[in-house]
């Protein structure tokens, strides 16, 4: 499987063993000509080493620098590395979301499923005095309202309220006692934050485009598998990072590591995959037949695109579905088994590939139900021309009401002959998605 985010193959073991890359989504460039393809494994150079991990940095020509963090243990022992490794890092992100973005922050909420006297707040937040506080009640609602149905999925399993914990003592420890209470509010204060800034995914919907070739698409015969991060001006443009997490021995055939395109103390996940071969892919959705419902629209009183989809924030936020199956799931089969017994909460496309099929399903992902759409039927939901063996949905609410624009005729000219290379270095490029990260 090859995945287009800056990692196409994770090696299995080993906290040293980087990872064979393409470096594209970094890239600067104005002109619509293909981006250059970089190997990683030719500008990585580690910066940091921790008992229970490694930061290593990657940077190729005319890109932004790529933090690669390799970590193991437990999940509070991976959580404590992150934090001494890359302590700065993740006290000044939290900063950020809080201060120089906060405006543009609470103006990017989706007010739908939030309570009356939330929404009134939200929008009169003008200017940063008022957007702090504002910005963070709602974290603590959204938190409030999930944080016990996180905690019942992931206590056995991930763990990921240790590895939170355990990056802010590793945070703290590393400022020092003084600084960590001048600046972050003490340790406890710190970890607080970072729990509630893992839930500002379930607050900003993304747009983001997925691709899934293969067989007579490709090549060679296998999935190439694209993922576009589209969010918008607000600070995780400029604090990509890939997390591997090298885990302790797992039972069966769960996956022995998995990888995560992440931000700095986040431990939820939007873009990822592990060493089985699993690989993810995500996008919002504002169309209720994504889901299997016979309408497109559910909402008494007409169209609203942003409120089609019944949700609700009484459940399991989607970054913590997508981590667990991540870090579990060995194929897309049990990825969706996951999918479909969550507490699900808002409506989202995720796209699944595997190297055990070598192929593409995008799972129509709601509250009260899921549908999966594969390269037989998609085409009936997005009104895209289908592609034999190319999988896709573009960065637009769907359906397009134009049946071609410029991911459907790349992609359709393309056929036969895609490679990882070309997915990575012309289709974000080209069609303008992937302003975070692909």
């Amino acid at each position: 499987v090859s995945f287009l985010s800056p990692c196409c193959r994770l090696l299995p073991r080993g906290p040293n063993c980087v990872m064979r890359c393409v470096l594209a989504s970094l890239c600067i460039s104005a002109a619509l000509d293909p981006v250059p393809i970089h190997s990683a494994s030719q500008y990585v150079e580690t910066v940091a080493t921790h008992p229970n991990g490694v930061l290593q940095m990657v940077k190729a020509p005319d890109t932004q620098a790529l933090p690669v963090l390799h970590l193991k243990g437990s999940a509070a022992q991976r959580g404590e590395a992150a934090g001494v490794l890359m302590a700065e890092t993740i006290a000044t992100f939290a900063d950020k979301v809080f201060d120089d973005y906060v405006v543009a922050l609470v103006q990017s909420v989706d007010l739908h499923g939030l309570p009356d006297w939330l929404a009134i707040l939200i929008k009169q937040a003008v200017g940063k005095k008022v957007a702090v506080p504002v910005l963070t009640k709602a974290l603590q609602w959204v938190s409030q309202r999930q944080d016990g149905h996180v905690h019942a999925a992931h206590d056995n399993s991930t763990q990921i309220f240790d590895e939170m914990a355990g990056i802010a003592k590793g945070v703290c420890d590393t400022l020092g006692a003084d600084a960590c209470q001048s600046r972050l509010g003490g340790q406890q204060a710190f970890t607080d934050r970072i729990k509630i800034v893992n839930y500002l995914p379930e607050l900003i919907r993304m747009s983001c485009s997925m691709v899934g070739a293969t067989k007579t698409a490709t090549t060679h015969g296998s999935l190439v598998q694209l993922r576009s991060l589209d969010f918008g001006a607000v600070p995780f443009s400029n604090y990509g990072m890939m997390v591997v997490h090298h885990q302790e021995a797992k039972e069966g055939e769960q996956p022995d590591a998995f990888a995560m395109v992440s931000f700095p103390g986040f431990v939820g996940a939007v873009t990822g995959l592990n060493s089985a071969g699993l690989v993810q892919s995500e996008k919002v959705s504002y169309n209720a037949r994504s889901a299997g419902y016979n309408e497109t629209c559910i909402k008494p009183g007409g169209v609203d695109i942003y409120g089609c989809v019944p949700g609700t924030y009484d459940g399991e936020g989607v970054p913590f579905v997508i981590r667990r199956f991540l870090e579990t799931a060995p194929t897309k089969a049990a990825a969706e088994d996951i999918i479909h017994d969550a507490k699900r909460t808002w409506h989202v496309y995720l796209g699944l590939g595997d190297s055990t099929t070598q192929e593409f399903d995008v799972v129509g992902y709601a509250w009260k139900q899921t549908k999966t759409w594969t390269n037989t039927d998609i085409a009936n939901l997005t009104n895209q021309t289908h592609i034999k063996d190319v999988t896709y949905v573009n960065m637009h609410v769907q359906p397009r009401s134009q049946h071609e624009d410029d991911l459907s005729r790349a992609l359709e000219a393309q056929a036969g002959q895609i490679t990882g290379d070309w997915m990575a270095s012309y289709v974000p490029h080209a069609t303008g998605s992937g302003d975070v990260h692909h």
